[in-house]
């Protein structure tokens, strides 16, 4: 067998010192910790549970939290997440189980401004100027933050309808 160079017997005695450690833990240091890990008192125990529970009762539901809870637990009548034409279609179905007349309700409902474009919400449904509405007859002139200009292109006249917040 050849000579061990310096790196070899280096690198071997490092793993025996980790094997000397190792052999220390298991069977000299471990036994007595085991013992010490057993020895709990329950009076130690008792008074950590009543604390614990002390400190989860102190955030109890308050009034607000309670209401918002309900709230995002109760069925929505209708959803934010559609879409132009599904909340167009719902729209309709709301409309004629209603039995709503002939008379146009517009409700303008808000307004965003991107820079270059500027939209409208207008029946729970965003518009840009020139768009047609979704009554028929009825087309987006102008939007300003506190009003709406509709014409409606049957009659020519023009109405307009402020923000209501």
């Amino acid at each position: 067998m050849e000579k061990l160079n310096k790196r070899q017997i280096i690198i071997l005695v490092v793993a025996a010192i980790f094997v000397l450690y190792a052999i220390y833990e298991l069977f000299i240091a471990a036994p007595s910790a085991r013992k010490a890990k057993t020895a709990a008192k329950p009076v130690e125990i008792s008074s950590f549970v009543n604390n614990l529970n002390n400190d989860l009762m102190k955030d109890v539901i308050a009034g607000v939290d309670a209401y918002i809870v309900r709230r995002a637990e109760a069925d929505w009548k209708r959803s934010p997440f559609w879409d132009r034409t599904s909340y167009r279609e719902w729209k309709a179905k709301e409309a004629n189980a209603a039995g709503s007349g002939s008379a146009a309700k517009i409700i303008y409902s808000g307004y965003v401004d991107s820079g270059k474009k500027k939209m409208a919400i207008i029946n729970g449904v965003e518009y840009r100027v020139g768009e047609q509405l979704e009554m028929e007859g009825y087309v987006l002139k102008s939007i300003t933050p506190s009003i709406v200009l509709i014409v409606n292109k049957n009659t020519g006249s023009e109405i307009t309808i402020p923000i209501q917040e």
